[in-house]
């Protein structure tokens, strides 16, 4: 079972990319907010979910491992298959979704495509009680553990990086994982600019 994948992104489609594992091309469903992270040519990690059926083997990736948990849960309703569960998770944020089957509230599931009023009442019904300990993502479907406050040098530094022209959940990531590997008296813009572009490549 593939568990990640790391290459080069070789192609972006409207719900899928290419991504080139030395020299394999590798083909994986993604939800919008992962590929709104992504570019043509950088080199990325992608969580994967291995869906297989009859003679059907198809590849889904996430951004992050809490992306794939919350897909799993929503393909684990009946009726949710796996692009339904992209859907959900292109058009939702989490906190939604958690209001949604904390309040019964299957018209806002519904908001996805693919995703009818009756299954929608089915999600929210079948969840209920099961939301309430998963992760959190950004809008950008980055985990809120690697959300940064932005504050002081952090604030600075992503500033920067989006001067550069990285995108908020790359830089967000970059940074997070930077600010893990320095200590407190090395936490100058300088150190962490420089390891959350080393992040970065």
């Amino acid at each position: 079972m593939i568990y990640f994948l790391k290459g080069i992104v070789e192609e972006l489609g409207e719900n899928f990319l290419a991504l080139d594992v030395n020299g394999v091309g590798y083909q994986a469903y993604c939800s919008a907010k992962t590929l709104s992270m992504l570019d043509v040519g950088e080199v990325t990690k992608l969580h994967i979910h291995t869906h297989v059926r009859e003679q059907e083997f198809t590849l889904f990736g996430f951004a992050s491992t809490d992306e794939r948990e919350w897909f799993q849960l929503l393909t684990s309703v009946s009726g949710v298959g796996p692009k339904v569960g992209l859907a959900i998770l292109s058009a939702l944020t989490t906190d939604e979704m958690v209001g949604a089957v904390q309040n019964g509230e299957g018209k806002v599931m519904a908001r996805a495509n693919g995703v009818g009023p009756k299954l929608g009442d089915r999600i929210v019904l079948e969840l209920k009680g099961k939301v309430g300990a998963m992760p959190t993502m950004s809008a950008s479907g980055a985990s809120t553990q690697a959300t940064l406050a932005v504050s002081g040098v952090n604030a600075e530094v992503l500033s920067a990086l989006s001067n550069l022209g990285y995108k908020p959940a790359q830089a967000e990531k970059a940074v997070f994982s930077a600010s893990e590997k320095l200590d407190a008296e090395a936490m100058t813009f300088d150190n962490l600019f420089k390891t959350s572009l080393q992040e970065l490549r």
